[in-house]
């Protein structure tokens, strides 16, 4: 089965594609990670919504290495407390389908205990914490292989030096802390704390996994801690937004920058993406009066209104332009800067061609009163003179080294004032920057970029060019890159169908097996089923007769207090020989 899946998620990460039926299309802007869809199984586990914790689990299958560990995304270092929150969240799963994630879980626990330091400790604080717990549950839950010889003594000795470790080790913050009390049973500790703000769920879970009763209100912004809020009190509130944010079956972040997906988003057909991005938006704050500037359409894109700069002497002429059309967008008095612009304008030129033709554009959108002869002129003997021009370094025209959005903002001007040579010419060079797939480069020859690849097509649009290969190869770049097609099941008679589909079945809360493109349902508890669509994988648990969880779950104070006994005896032993050796060093002196 595991090469079934390594296969699958190969598919997934070269960029396969399906025969498309029925479908749906959906942006997929989102990447997995390990500590919000651990969490979010976890919590979702407690609430009985079992067929979310497969996918849950599904995933974090998908993204561990070969050696059976976790970083916090694909492809990033693994480490210790990945590792344990996926432990914690496929034992749970293996309590829905017994079998299906055992040899996995062997596989992590036998992880850790190899990449355990000789003090007991792993690579911090909160590693080891969570290390202790799971695999304190890994070893109470009945997880251990019996065909591993001796290897249920190696994970109870892991678990003894990782308490001693922990009781003579001082956390350094309240996050460690709170894990530190959770895996040392030290409940009592944990209700005495004083937390505040996201941490406050923190405390809530470790207090519920140790078996007490949690009261905790408010919101709670990140994934994680909204995940812990759900385990710790089963608030309906909770498990809707947990919910709210799966994406595809697992939970995670966003892939993409958000102000690239806000430049998508003003490209027609694109505009769901801007319900996306929009609630980061005000995590992106400007720390000058340039990056007011920058940043103000994408505040004004999202409804929000923006912090303007108010000293227009720091800015450049497009950037003083930007705040009189965005002013504009606002109904508010943009006189100043449409007079800053008019008293340092020099034959018809800000600075250079981009500020010059932004300018221009600002200027007709706003009906400003303005002789755009000189200006126009320019712009177009600038273009003639980029096309003409030759780099000494590289004998490649000049052009190659401007940046595409100069071209964008190019074809709005020309198309405005008529100047069909010009747009001909602007057409052409964008034609000839534009890469086969439709992306669009920064400069000539980079990397396809999504900004560039937006601005362009948006400037086609909205130059009403949109009948254009240009904009067509564009806009269907961007849906391939941000969209999935998501084909349908076709079910019938007890049976479903999915071509390159696999298909995972569970009854009795046992993993049976499983198949590729039609799957028997009849008698199931239900089934899980994993397609690549395009560059991402989609997993979708299906429930038949129901899911059904048949192992407790694990993590108790009564089991966690049996090892801090033993911790107690460790750390003795510390203190008495660290004093003989402090005694034996002052008699030397």
């Amino acid at each position: 089965m595991r090469r079934v899946l390594l296969v699958i998620f190969a598919i997934m990460l070269i960029g396969s594609s399906l025969p498309l039926g029925t479908a749906k299309i959906e942006p997929y802007v989102y990447r997995p990670t390990v500590p919000d869809t651990a969490f979010a199984v976890l919590a979702l586990y407690r609430t009985g919504d079992y067929g979310e914790v497969l996918e849950g689990c599904e995933w974090l299958m998908a993204v561990r290495t070969p050696l059976g560990s976790w970083g916090m995304a694909y492809g990033e270092e693994h480490s210790a407390k990945y590792t344990a929150m996926a432990m914690l969240a496929l034992m749970r799963g293996e309590n829905i389908a017994h079998g299906r994630y055992s040899e996995t879980l062997n596989n992590a626990a036998y992880w850790l205990i190899y990449k355990q330091n000789a003090d007991g400790s792993w690579e911090d604080y909160t590693g080891t914490a969570l290390a202790l717990v799971a695999l304190r549950e890994f070893l109470e839950g009945g997880h251990i292989n019996p065909g591993l010889t001796g290897f249920e003594k190696q994970v109870k000795e892991a678990i003894d030096r990782a308490t001693g470790w922990l009781m003579g080790t001082e956390p350094k913050t309240e996050t460690e802390r709170i894990f530190g009390y959770m895996a040392l049973g030290r409940a009592d500790d944990l209700e005495r704390m004083e937390v505040s703000g996201e941490l406050k769920a923190y405390r809530a879970f470790a207090l519920a996994y140790l078996g007490r009763e949690v009261e905790l209100d408010g919101d709670f912004q990140s994934t994680v801690s909204v995940a812990m809020a759900l385990y710790a009190t089963g608030e309906e509130k909770y498990r809707g937004e947990l919910l709210r944010r799966e994406h595809f079956g697992f939970w995670g972040t966003l892939h993409y920058r958000v102000l690239d997906l806000l430049s998508v988003s003003k490209v027609e057909g694109f505009e769901d993406l801007k319900a996306i991005a929009c609630p980061y938006v005000d995590k992106i704050q400007p720390r000058d009066e340039w990056e007011k500037a920058a940043l103000a359409d994408y505040h004004l894109t999202c409804g929000k209104k923006p912090e303007l700069p108010e000293n227009l002497s720091e800015l450049l002429p497009w950037q003083v332009a930007e705040v009189a059309r965005v002013k504009a967008e606002l109904g508010q008095d943009y006189g100043d800067e449409i007079g800053y612009l008019l008293s340092t304008e020099k034959n018809g030129v800000w600075r250079d061609f981009y500020n010059t033709e932004y300018v221009i554009w600002v200027f007709k959108q706003l009906n400003v009163s303005y002789d755009y002869g000189a200006s126009l002129e320019y712009l177009s003997k600038n273009l003639t003179w980029m096309i003409s021009a030759k780099d000494p370094k590289t004998g490649n025209p000049v052009y190659y080294n401007t940046p595409t959005y100069y071209f964008a903002y190019a074809l709005l001007v020309f198309k405005e004032f008529g100047m069909e040579k010009e747009l001909d010419e602007t057409l052409e060079i964008l034609k000839k920057r534009q890469y086969p797939n439709g992306a669009f480069p920064y400069t000539q020859g980079s990397v396809a970029g999504i900004t560039s690849t937006a601005k362009a097509a948006w400037a086609l649009q909205e130059a009403g060019l949109t009948g254009t290969e240009l904009y067509s190869k564009a806009v269907s770049f961007l849906r391939e890159l941000l969209y999935a097609d998501i084909p349908e099941l076709e079910e019938k008679d007890g049976r479903v169908k999915l071509e390159n589909a696999t298909f995972l079945f569970v009854k009795g809360s046992e993993y049976t097996g499983n198949s590729t493109d039609t799957a028997e349902t009849t008698g199931l508890d239900g089934y899980v089923v994993m397609y690549p669509v395009n560059n991402p994988l989609v997993i979708e648990a299906h429930a038949v007769n129901g899911f059904v969880a048949s192992g407790l779950e694990g993590g108790s104070e009564k089991s966690a207090y049996i090892y801090i006994g033993v911790g107690v005896v460790l750390i003795a032993l510390a203190v008495v020989a660290v004093g003989k050796g402090w005694k034996r060093k002052n008699k030397r002196k």
